[in-house]
């Protein structure tokens, strides 16, 4: 049988060792340099996507602005509360003069020539009391003071450059004021460098925990600095692929980077853990340093290929959603999985024919017995080094669940589908801008403006009617805004305006409660779906058009937008992964059973994820605000993440039941010795991965903490419940038909995944 190509890779990285590793660190290091070299990561604004699908509540204001001259701009606040009456204070107000006399005079250099920062600024104190309503708080405790910087945004950030140094000088004359800045550019900063903080403090945490749990696995320091090698190399490439894909391509999301690190760390290591793993056990069996290498690439290393390519696979779904902000964070985990494949055949191999035997090297489980002249202890220990492979506590669990499978199967299916059961209730939405952390500059200017001013909390119901102009239009416009003003939960007045050209023309109208509530959806629905037809659609013939536009409708078209994708991106995910895993293990049992499982463990995160963020559960241990939704995009990309991440174990381990029955074991033994001799390290792998996504949930955004919860507990009873115990059982209970093929199927490709190992393969005992 000719030697499939990932292990042709893979031996000859071993045979040319060092020319391999030198490559490898020249190459993912020499991709991020040249993504320093064009410019880094270009990232857009957390709202912003250019390129998405356009929403009816933004036509809506399209419609209203067409033929206006826009000129680029931005707005900058500047919001000051010094408590009750303060505005009325002299200093207070002496503060505020100079404050807006600063920032008019303001002045940058712009690409070498000076040029006023403000075009505009708005001083509350010139304004007339009708005017001022809106920049003076009702209880006088707050001021806001507003400039305009034209421009486009590389303008803008350069004519930005004084105001931080003027509003500076104004909180040292106002020093018990509380004073904020209100710039989208200097929120997207702030965002930013929180993010990129937060990354630099979960490294610190999980790179030393992950190297602990890599220290108990293997039990020596070599081994365990290999895989965390091959993450900071990967880490880097997907980083620097990310750069240039943002400078080539366009700016990415600025989550992004953070989800190449939740997947990078993760995913790298265990691939690592899964060669190394095996490579150590051929070595144990007597094969030499280059045929234990080519064994393991040809065993756990064709799994860690057939995992990489069903997670590439799950995450590949998200790019049919055509947003291109989750388009960027989708790439960036695509790349980070990918260069772990790639090093996984290449970087890995080279490292191990390196260090060959020396892997073993630095065992601290030796030293500190010795030490402390523990005897017993490093008798204990070098007796559990010398148990075969697949003995011990697994072996023991292994031999319970299946002599009782249809107990296990039924308790394990009853408990996580009770786990799973407050997925009934789960909703999601968008994540408004007060939803952000606080310690942004910005987003607490926000909500200290929502705070003191009436009109800083409202929930709007905006329609733009097309061909205002017409009398039977107004006619419509009028029976349209008595029906809507006769739903519960809408108040008026209304108010509104006309477009530049009086073709167009808009009414407001104010909703209760906020932008996620499901009464305000259903407002929206009401209005789109009864109301327009009734009053609209006879005018539709003669051009009128209506858009319902707003928070709540902009959150229902975001919401929708995800909720019609999901089944495209469900049927995408599971049928390519059904045929990856038809192909590889020739049998339409085991895939159809590992999509189950998967679908199982997925429920029961969402389930949890419902407790927690929407129902409270551990909040407060945990550090979550309870009582909002979960973001719009979170399930999906939780399901497309961990659909590949539960493949990486399920091939894993059937790769290791499929090689026993290969070599003369019954189904029920085969299923014995596969799944006790991997349990320990998918285990540690597990843990690596819990641990990773699990310092995500201290993170200060709330998506984020989202994902790393989900993603934390589904790989927990993923490879705990699912993998210990409902799948030994239900292989139990299907025997040999967990390998049938119907015949009509002959004819696909024998594509093996498995390859010959010195490795006895006895029957456990009591198997």
């Amino acid at each position: 049988m000719r030697v499939p190509l990932t292990v042709r890779i893979a031996t000859w990285s071993a045979r040319h060792r060092w020319p391999v590793l030198v490559l490898w660190f020249v190459a993912t290091f020499g991709i991020l340099a040249g993504s320093f070299a064009a410019g880094g990561i270009s990232t857009l604004d957390v709202n912003d996507d250019p390129n998405g699908p356009k929403l009816e509540s933004e036509t809506a204001y399209d419609v209203l602005g067409a033929g206006e001259p826009v000129a680029p701009s931005e707005r900058l606040v500047v919001v000051l509360s010094g408590g009750a009456n303060a505005a009325r204070d002299a200093v207070f107000q002496q503060a505020v003069h100079r404050l807006a006399v600063d920032l008019a005079a303001a002045k940058a250099t712009v690409d070498g020539v000076e040029q006023p920062t403000f075009d505009s600024v708005v001083n509350p104190y010139a304004l007339s009391p009708d005017e001022a309503v809106g920049v003076i708080s009702p209880d006088a405790s707050t001021v806001q003071v507003v400039g305009n910087i034209p421009g486009e945004r590389p303008v803008v950030e350069q004519k930005l450059a004084p105001v931080p140094g003027i509003v500076d000088a104004a909180r040292a004359a106002l020093p018990t004021a509380e004073i904020h800045v209100i710039s989208s550019t200097f929120i997207n900063r702030d965002i930013n460098q929180l993010i990129n903080d937060e990354l630099d403090g979960s490294l610190r945490l999980t790179v030393p925990i992950t190297f602990l749990i890599l220290l108990v696995a293997f039990g020596a320091i070599v081994a365990s600095v290999i895989p965390l090698l091959l993450a900071i190399t990967s880490l880097a490439a997907a980083y620097g692929f990310l750069g240039l894909y943002s400078q080539a391509v366009g700016a990415v999301s600025p989550n992004a980077t953070q989800l190449i690190i939740l997947m990078g760390l993760a995913v790298a290591v265990d691939y690592s853990l899964f060669m190394i793993t095996r490579f150590r056990t051929e070595r144990r069996a007597g094969r030499d340093v280059l045929a234990a290498i080519e064994t393991s690439s040809s065993t756990a290393g064709r799994a860690v290929f057939f995992s990489g390519i069903a997670v590439v696979i799950s995450l590949g779904g998200l790019v049919t959603l055509g947003i291109s902000l989750f388009t960027s964070m989708a790439v960036g985990t695509m790349a980070v999985v990918l260069v772990s494949v790639i090093g996984s055949l290449t970087f890995l191999p080279a490292t191990m024919a390196i260090v060959g035997d020396r892997v073993d090297l630095g065992r601290p489980m030796t030293w500190l017995p010795r030490l402390f002249r523990a005897r017993g202890v490093l008798a204990s220990i070098e007796r559990r080094a010398a148990r075969p492979p697949g003995s011990g506590f697994w072996a023991r669990l292994v031999n319970v669940v299946m002599a009782r499978p249809v107990v296990m199967t039924v308790l394990s299916a009853l408990l996580l589908i009770a786990i799973a059961s407050p997925v009934t209730r789960l909703r999601t939405g968008t994540t408004e801008i007060t939803g952000l952390p606080s310690s942004i500059d910005g987003i607490a200017a926000v909500k200290l403006v929502n705070e003191k001013f009436p009109f800083g909390q409202n929930v709007r119901l905006d329609v733009v009617a097309t061909e205002a102009n017409r009398a039977d239009v107004q006619a419509a416009i009028t029976e349209l805004q008595d029906r809507i003003l006769a739903i519960p939960g809408v108040s008026g007045p209304p108010t509104g305006r006309m477009s530049a050209d009086g073709t167009a023309q808009l009414l407001s109208f104010h909703l209760s409660g906020g932008r996620n509530d499901e009464a305000n959806r259903a407002v929206v629905r009401q209005v789109r779906n009864d109301l327009r037809p009734d009053i609209f659609g006879p005018l539709a013939s003669t051009g009128a058009q209506l858009y319902v536009a707003g928070q709540a409708a902009a959150t229902l078209d975001i919401v929708g937008i995800y909720s019609d994708a999901t089944p495209r991106i469900f049927a995408f995910v599971l049928g390519l992964s059904f045929l990856l895993m038809l192909i590889a293990f020739r049998s339409i049992v085991i895939p159809i059973k590992a999509i189950l499982l998967n679908l199982l463990s997925t429920g029961a995160a969402f389930g949890v994820m419902v407790l927690v963020f929407h129902e409270g559960w551990f909040a407060d241990q945990l550090g979550i605000v309870p009582g909002g939704v979960i973001e719009s995009w979170v399930p999906i990309f939780i399901f497309t993440i961990l659909f590949g991440l539960s493949m990486d174990y399920h091939l894993f381990i059937l790769t290791r039941i499929k090689e026993a029955r290969d070599r003369g074991l019954d189904s029920r033994a085969a299923v014995a010795r596969g799944i006790s001799v991997t349990s320990g390290t998918i285990t540690s792998a597990a843990s690596i991965m819990v641990v990773v996504f699990a310092v995500f949930v201290t993170f200060s955004f709330v998506f984020i903490q989202q994902l790393g919860l989900g993603l934390a507990v589904a790989v927990f009873i993923d490879a705990t419940l699912i993998r210990s115990v409902l799948l030994p059982a239900t292989m139990t209970l299907l025997g040999d038909w967990n390998w049938w093929l119907p015949g009509w199927l002959g004819w696909l490709p024998h594509i093996t995944i498995e390859a010959e190992s010195a490795e006895p393969e006895p029957e456990l005992a009591g198997v």
